[in-house]
């Protein structure tokens, strides 16, 4: 992932790509012969940009063939580098073409004037005019319109680069850090949190599942049959003592008592050799 960080992934293009860029080289330099022309009469910033763009268009798109294309320019090679150069060229182009458009609005007068040249390089038209900074002839109108019109496509040449190195790049970014990911065995953190097992729960579960089998079989057993446990006497006497650690309690029932003679009874008197039981 690191060499994508760097931009040192390279983006293969297809054969038509490299037209695109020849296309720029060439309507640059178009710009940059009508702008000059233009400027041997009268110089003005908005063609200087169109000249400074045109020239830049030249460095950067041949770098861009060379480093991708030539063995010998390909460690020169970045990607980030690519696309910022792409990017700095379509606001640069907009610029231009938004200038040289507003400098040719401003030629909206027919005025008459006497002009001359001195024979210099640049700037060498001198005219005549009262109230106003430079005329242009019909000639001079038409190369503005050209100049502001034709900047239009290598505007939409270098969007169309950067836009087709920006989506593959993405792309190679995104298979080359799942690669990544699948050979380190790295798994995404969850985006929310399981809820908390309790731990007890299957132990639970599994005694509800012993103890359904025999609440099934109480409900099935016949009216006569005694129940499991005997019933809780409150009344009952019962033993306290502790028995054992096993923490069992005993219940000790009260035995009937034997009494030998013979005490008056109302009800007689008991056969030799009989217990005796009191009245209640």
């Amino acid at each position: 992932m690191a060499s994508a960080r760097k931009g040192e992934i390279l983006i293969p293009t297809p054969k038509w790509f490299i037209g695109l860029r020849i296309a720029q080289i060439v309507i640059s330099l178009i710009i940059v012969a009508l702008a000059g022309f233009f400027i041997h009469g009268y110089y003005a910033d908005s063609l200087g940009l169109a000249i400074a763009s045109g020239i830049l268009t030249w460095i950067i798109a041949l770098y861009a063939i060379l480093t991708e294309h030539s063995t010998a320019c390909r460690s020169g090679y970045n990607t980030w580098a690519v696309l910022s150069l792409d990017l700095f060229m379509v606001i640069l182009w907009l610029a231009s073409l938004g200038a040289n458009a507003a400098f040719r609005s401003s030629f909206i007068y027919s005025v008459d004037a006497d002009c001359y040249s001195d024979g210099s390089a640049v700037n060498s038209g001198h005219c005549v005019v009262y109230k106003r900074a430079a005329v242009a002839t019909p000639t001079g109108l038409a190369v503005l319109s050209s100049v502001a019109g034709v900047s239009a496509i290598p505007l939409l040449l270098f969007v169309i680069t950067f836009a087709y190195v920006a989506h593959f790049f993405r792309l190679e970014w995104a298979k080359y850090g799942s690669d990544v990911e699948k050979a380190s065995g790295y798994a995404p953190a969850p985006t929310h949190t399981p809820a908390p097992v309790s731990q007890s729960q299957p132990f639970v579960n599994q005694q509800q599942q012993q103890l359904q089998p025999q609440w099934a079989q109480q409900q099935h057993q016949p009216a006569a049959y005694p129940p499991q446990s005997p019933a809780y006497d409150p009344y009952a006497q019962q033993n306290t003592g502790y028995t054992g650690a096993q923490g069992v309690y005993t219940q000790t029932v009260p035995q009937p008592q034997e009494v030998h003679g013979s005490p008056y009874s109302p009800q007689g008197t008991p056969a030799p050799g009989q217990p005796y039981y009191p009245p209640q």
